[in-house]
């Protein structure tokens, strides 16, 4: 079977075994971000001087010539400096792409606070429970489960710090095998907190009722505590650390049923949600308030705790066709009659046709819908397509 190249990202704990280490990477993280600063400041200079933008490799010669002039930037290693001038990069790319859509962002300065992780573009390697960062030498790494991909390349590594904690996200390049399709296509309705499919199957993201308890907690002392105070700073790490606790579960979740799904059909027909659209704000304005702003707000706060965003992401690499259609209506039309009619959905679970009297469960039912019109857009050829053959994330991680 033909295979093909594929850029995967492993999360390891990064333990370094010696206080200097720590100090090492605390004071290099600091050095990129002066070096984030000031590779931006050159760049708006040099726009308002002379009307013309730098680039990348424009910013690397200038860091040749650094390097040689400035100690203390020739002390750090060079593909570290690379990967802070590669992240700047990344950021007016992304800020001409979103001008062009109309909207903004500009790169902005970066405070101790949030600059948090370092990007190495070359010379990474991982050996067993080791890895290699130039400039720092062999560091020790752990993962439940090991290495899942012992025979892949490391490509490139960014190091996160995470209240206290080092996290190294290796990129490696791996030979995957092409994925047979073995005929099957399976409709996914995402509600708040669970998916549905047209096989019959629901499932949900257990909800962690103790964890968000302790995050509201968190939240009201943080509203008491004085700013810059000992005690506020140490509320905000809590609350940071149960934040975590709770995407990490849902991270985790995602990923199982992702993989579920991807295994069992070979084509995955979802909706084109807009999840953007779907969670702006309904509070309006002085002059026009909106209606039902509590509950909007609950709603929004349910849909982006389930992350329908990251799930989208994970099928699309995992699973070998996807195929997008349109949401409307695939929640208020009968799978057995075709009637559309808001009647029909009586309740959250209920769905009921007041044409034909067919009755099942209003996710299934929508999942149902929802692989009719796949299967449909299909055959005529007027659908949105994606999975590993032309994903995205494979370019950018090449570039």
């Amino acid at each position: 079977m033909p295979s093909s190249v594929a850029y995967r990202q492993i999360t390891f704990r990064l333990l370094p075994e010696k206080r200097s280490t720590w100090r090492l990477l605390d004071a290099m993280l600091d050095a990129q971000r002066r070096l984030y600063n000031a590779a931006l400041e050159e760049r708006i200079d040099c726009y308002r001087k002379t009307g013309t933008s730098l680039t990348y490799f424009d910013q690397a010669k200038s860091l040749t010539h650094c390097r040689k002039a400035l100690p203390d930037m020739a002390a750090m290693p060079v593909a570290v400096q690379r990967g802070t001038l590669k992240r700047l990069d990344h950021a007016f790319k992304g800020f001409f792409q979103r001008v062009k859509q109309g909207g903004a962002g500009f790169p902005r300065f970066q405070g101790r606070r949030h600059f948090n992780s370092l990007s190495v573009v070359s010379g990474v390697r991982v050996e067993g429970n080791r890895l290699r960062i130039p400039g720092l030498g062999w560091l020790a790494i752990r993962r439940r489960g090991g290495n899942p991909y012992p025979q892949g390349k490391p490509v490139s590594a960014v190091l996160k710090r995470e209240e206290g904690r080092w996290k190294a996200v290796v990129c490696h390049a791996v030979s995957l095998p092409e994925s047979g399709d073995n005929g099957h296509a399976v409709g996914v309705d995402m509600n708040a907190g669970q998916v549905a499919t047209s096989d019959g199957e629901i499932m949900r993201l257990e909800r962690s009722r103790r964890l968000e308890a302790r995050a509201r907690r968190y939240v009201r002392q943080l509203a008491r505590q004085r700013r810059g105070s000992r005690r506020r700073e140490k509320t905000r790490r809590r609350l940071a650390k149960t934040t975590r606790h709770m995407a990490m579960k849902r991270h985790d979740w995602q990923h199982h049923v992702s993989r579920r799904l991807a295994d069992a059909a070979g084509t995955v027909v979802v909706e084109d949600l807009k999840v953007r659209n779907m969670t702006r704000s309904a509070r309006g304005t002085t002059e026009e308030p909106g209606r039902h702003v509590r509950s909007k707000a609950g709603l929004n706060r349910v849909i982006l705790e389930t992350g329908w965003s990251s799930f989208r992401r994970m099928l699309d690499y995992k699973a070998r066709r996807v195929i997008a259609v349109n949401p409307a209506w695939t929640s208020q039309t009968c799978a057995a009659c075709g009637v559309a009619s808001a009647q029909s959905r009586r309740t959250r679970d209920l769905f009921q046709c007041v044409a034909c009297g067919h009755a099942d469960h209003a996710d299934l039912n929508a999942a149902a819908n929802i692989l009719a019109s796949g299967t449909e857009a299909s055959a005529r050829g007027g659908c949105r397509v994606a999975g590993p053959v032309n994903r995205e994330i494979d370019r950018r991680m090449a570039a």
